[in-house]
């Protein structure tokens, strides 16, 4: 049961830490407004990186043993 939810739960954290790297990339676009795309950055880069640690921790929780349980 564990590795069904760590899959599920991968598989919808990594398109949206895909789409964080794409609209990061398109903030370093040509612009007057920086401040406002400053914003954007920190907002992606939080989100993203949010994302990719629930995937660590949901592939690491899938690979811990439960105490109790025979080998």
């Amino acid at each position: 049961m564990r590795v069904i939810i760590a899959i599920t739960g991968s598989l919808i954290l990594l398109p949206i830490a895909a789409f964080c790297v794409f609209g990061f990339m398109a903030t370093f676009e040509p612009t007057e407004r920086t401040v406002e795309f400053m914003a954007f950055r920190i907002g992606y880069t939080v989100i993203g990186l949010g994302c990719l640690t629930g995937i660590v921790f949901l592939i690491a929780g899938c690979f811990r043993k439960q105490p109790g349980c025979p080998p």
